[in-house]
């Protein structure tokens, strides 16, 4: 494991990698939800690398972990920010012409997007829970999430992983998709313009909800496409059911391999 430091969207962020990034490979990019960062993944990133043989990269993106805090309001502009010109700019500095992405949550929403935004560079994306798609369940459930962060004991679990950034870094991503207009946000344009292989593995007991997320890729996407639902699996099925992921990833690898 090799630490780096990039700049990307005019921010320094902190990113690791896992064998030796070349252009002979395709390279797995791992993007973190929004609670996360490079640590929160624990020892997938290793795991992935043994399994697939290829080089991976994880990055802390801004606000998170070992990146430059947060400053201001973040709006819900920031996925498409961080999807387009910043995952550009991580992509240009590592010089890496094929990736497949691996994302979690509001990480998986966001491989999404950067397949539609880079989609010559861009050949598979494996998401774990993808918040593709918001209803009323899942905008309640913040409150929960608020909740646990002022009385549960949450802050300090992430404080751990981010230190002083941590309150900086929950309101950014807590405020929103907390209020019911929340709702009205798509990515279906977007999911319309990913043409590269798709495997997304949902929790039936996810307490975000799946659903809306699921049927979003279904009903707008056109790309070759594998969705599962895992009962008794909640937000981390790259935790929970990590024998199922790695298996999907490895056959998108494949689908991607076939397609050139």
């Amino acid at each position: 494991m090799q630490q780096h430091d990039v700049v990307a969207g005019g921010h320094r962020l902190s990113a690791w990698t896992w064998g030796r990034i070349d252009s002979t490979r395709p390279v797995i990019v791992m993007l973190h939800g929004g609670l996360d960062c490079t640590s929160t993944w624990r020892d997938l990133p290793q795991v992935i690398a043994d399994t697939t043989q290829l080089p991976v990269l994880s990055y802390d993106r801004w606000g998170y972990g070992g990146s430059d805090a947060l400053t201001g309001r973040r709006e819900r502009s920031y996925r498409f920010e961080e999807s387009g010109p910043v995952f550009g700019d991580l992509l240009r500095h590592f010089g890496i012409a094929r990736a497949v992405l691996f994302g979690h949550s509001d990480g998986g929403a966001m491989s999404l997007l950067a397949a539609a935004a880079h989609p010559e560079a861009v050949r598979a994306v494996c998401a774990c829970s993808p918040t593709i798609a918001l209803d009323l369940h899942m905008v309640r459930g913040m409150a929960g999430a608020r909740q646990a962060f002022e009385q549960g004991g949450l802050r300090d679990r992430l404080m751990r992983h981010h230190g002083d950034k941590t309150d900086a870094m929950f309101w950014g991503w807590h405020a929103p998709w907390s209020t019911e207009d929340a709702i009205h946000w798509s990515m279906a344009e977007q999911m319309a313009q990913v043409r590269c292989p798709v495997a997304a593995l949902f929790g039936q007991a996810d307490d975000y909800g799946w659903r809306p997320s699921a049927s979003a890729l279904v009903n707008h996407g056109t790309m070759p496409l594998e969705v599962t639902a895992l009962p008794g699996v909640g937000h981390d099925p790259q935790h929970r059911a990590r024998d199922v992921v790695l298996a999907a990833l490895q056959r998108i690898i494949r689908m991607a391999s076939g397609a050139g």
